[in-house]
């Protein structure tokens, strides 16, 4: 009976991959067209990233979830608000942006994905800014703006949040748009992308299908689907919650980010640490979400983060030398394969990730001490216990991307 009732709890955990060393991947969003600084801000990462290495000599991997065009101001304003222009990534006047992401994709710390055209959808931003004065500043004001200053519902691309709550775009708009922004993608780094991460994880199911079609194949996500924003701006959660390596309907499969590095709101090295603990222990990789704004703001803010940075790779890598730094593009390779030499494949190590992931949900937890199952529970734990993951000298051998960047999904 308790079976039954949280089957849609259970299975999934049991159906989750189980990962036999701990991986840290740090997802780095909305890098695009932005001044000059940004690119000596990027080219300071590539210089501590290239710094570390794990015991396979990989460096640690930053995804830098690319925007690809902003408004062009100064368009917009001679047309009075008429219609939306845009400038591209691909535009000249940013030059030294495009070549630092090339160069740390060469040096082997950065890996690029799709976040979007824009990091809003655009004649929601427009509609909006005719009857909002802010929002026509915004767009009218600054040569190149910050997508950041937007309000929080309106960065969500894949819904129109002109109003609240939000309305759907029709299908062909998406279909178009989607293509759109492969498309650009593709004219400023010469491939298609793999990977998509929707802005604030808002997206639907015309989306997948379209990003499919252009060549995408994983969506990183937030372990839920979001579709629209409710009166109050806030996200809609769709259906149930999404696990590492599913597969949707559409083709794409499922990464989750399940951990934040953002130093500029307070995000330590150390509260990082407790969450590789946390997934060590669960056998889940760790995908810290972190963005542009932690590392482009004032001159301390930005030192604060590097400095975290450090201290986080270097205190990662002496507490579990068996860490394994790789892209999401390959992580989502591994578990396309399972690759035992990644993933789990022995049931008494995965009965016992199982049973521990259960102790983490306090509901399944607390129902187990009032049905006298937390005793069979512990002894079957106790039971399937091993000596902790792979050793650092059995590390497995991981595929290199190409000079391109690009990994190893078909396009």
């Amino acid at each position: 009976m308790i079976w039954w009732q949280y089957r849609q709890t259970l299975r999934p955990l049991w159906l989750e991959p189980v990962f036999r060393h701990p991986v840290l991947i740090i997802e780095s969003d909305d890098w695009g067209p932005g001044p000059d600084i940004h690119a000596e801000r990027l080219n300071r990462l590539v210089e501590i990233l290239s710094a570390y290495r794990d015991t396979r000599g990989r460096h640690p991997m930053m995804t830098l979830g690319v925007v690809l065009a902003v408004p062009d101001t100064h368009r917009i304003r001679q047309d009075n608000l008429r219609h939306y222009y845009r400038l591209y990534l691909a535009n000249p006047i940013f030059d030294s942006i495009r070549e630092t992401m090339q160069a740390g994709v060469a040096s082997g710390v950065f890996a690029i994905q799709l976040h979007g055209m824009e990091h809003f959808w655009p004649p929601s931003v427009l509609a909006a800014a005719r009857t909002d004065s802010n929002l026509k500043d915004w767009l009218i004001g600054n040569e190149l703006p910050d997508t950041e200053d937007l309000p929080s519902h309106l960065q969500s691309r894949w819904t129109d949040c002109s109003s609240l709550p939000s309305s759907p775009i029709p299908e062909d708009e998406i279909e178009t748009a989607a293509k759109e922004e492969v498309e650009a993608f593709r004219a400023v780094f010469g491939y298609k992308p793999c990977v998509a991460v929707p802005p604030t994880f808002v997206w639907n199911e015309v989306v997948e299908r379209a990003w499919y079609s252009a060549g995408v194949r994983v969506v990183v996500t937030s372990g839920h689907r979001y579709e629209r924003r409710g009166q109050d701006g806030r996200l809609q959660a769709i259906g149930s919650p999404l696990r590492n390596g599913q597969m949707s309907p559409a083709g794409v499969m499922y990464i989750v980010r399940n951990g934040y590095f953002e130093p500029a709101m307070g995000h330590t090295a150390q509260r990082v640490l407790e969450t590789l603990d946390r997934n060590r222990k669960t056998a889940r990789p760790t995908l810290l979400e972190t963005h542009r704004f932690n590392f482009t703001g004032e001159p301390d803010v930005a030192e604060a983060a590097y400095r975290e940075l450090e201290k986080l790779l270097a205190e990662a890598l002496a507490l579990y030398p068996d860490l394994a730094f790789m892209s999401t593009e390959e992580l989502a390779k591994q578990l396309s394969e399972s690759d035992p030499n990644l993933i789990e494949t022995r049931t008494k190590r995965r009965i016992h990730v199982w049973l521990q992931r259960l102790r983490e949900i306090p509901r399944v937890r607390k129902l187990a001490w009032l049905s006298w199952l937390i005793i069979p529970g512990f002894l079957l734990f106790q039971a399937t216990k091993s000596h902790g993951w792979g050793r650092p000298e059995a590390m497995f051998p991981l595929h290199q991307q190409d000079r391109h960047g690009r990994g190893f999904f078909e396009r």
